[in-house]
């Protein structure tokens, strides 16, 4: 493939929206999450238990707000924090890191550095994928816990073929392939904040019928929107990420015969 094809290729409209999507969800991802866990020291576990508890004892809490935090956040501060606080490592790891993999000047220019981050980024998604699962199983939503299995058991099989094709087989293109997909799947979790924000809109505005009109003290339908978000978000990352790999490999094309693009 010629460069100036290849030039166009990589900034055609289906790349632009995955491109512009990704930096999207890296500034959500960092604005209502890892913002949020490194401001309130997630790694200190007795103080945000006490904050926590703070905030249920207040009775000037909404009632909605105090079902979650008993529901959801406050475990995540007792009994799941063996695996809560890996999980956002991890994640903040791989959330700083993981785009230099796919800036091509530096894949080119700085080999050494490509093949160590990856190996790191690998670990990073290993151990996201491993407390993830750890955090639904010690949870109480089979939503959350079914929808997670499905994540893990396809980003596992991408670590796995990404690590076997750089590693062992000695084919970059087919490495490139799976870790392109492992990238896309791994953008479930700022999904998840973006699908909450949009039933959590829902749900103010009866927006579509999905839920009994708003209450501020209704905390079972916002624990319904939390799992809700997670079904949204897993299928999402997964569609996007197969459309994208067809366009990019030339599968959505009749007319041309597939072939791998090299690396």
């Amino acid at each position: 493939m010629s460069s100036s094809s290849s030039s166009s290729k990589a900034w055609d409209n289906r790349t632009r929206f995955v491109v512009y999507g990704q930096v999207f969800l890296f500034l959500l991802a960092w604005s209502v999450a890892m913002s949020r866990l490194i401001a309130g020291r997630f790694w200190d576990a007795k103080h945000n238990e006490e904050n926590l508890e703070a905030v249920i004892a207040n009775e000037d809490s909404p009632k909605a707000l105090v079902h979650v935090i008993k529901e959801f956040f406050l475990s995540y501060y007792t009994t799941r924090f063996v695996v809560f606080c890996p999980h956002v490592v991890g994640a903040i790891l791989w959330w700083n890191l993981y785009f230099l993999q796919l800036i091509p000047s530096i894949r080119q220019k700085y080999r050494r550095f490509h093949r160590i981050l990856g190996r790191v980024l690998m670990v990073c998604a290993i151990f996201q994928t491993v407390s993830g699962v750890g955090l639904a199983y010690m949870g109480n939503s089979s939503t959350i816990k079914l929808m997670s299995y499905m994540i893990a058991v396809s980003v596992l099989y991408c670590v796995y073929n990404a690590c076997y094709f750089a590693a062992i087989a000695k084919d970059i293109p087919k490495h490139k392939y799976w870790a392109m997909r492992l990238v896309g799947y791994q953008q479930t979790i700022a999904l998840q904040r973006l699908f909450m924000g949009l039933l959590v809109v829902s749900h103010r505005t009866g927006w579509g019928g999905l839920y009994p009109a708003y209450d501020k003290d209704d905390g079972a339908t916002m624990e319904k929107l939390f799992e809700d978000s997670f079904a949204c978000s897993v299928p999402t990352a997964m569609i996007i990420t197969e459309w994208y790999l067809a366009g990019y490999y030339g599968w959505t094309d009749t007319k041309k015969e597939i072939k791998p693009v090299k690396a």
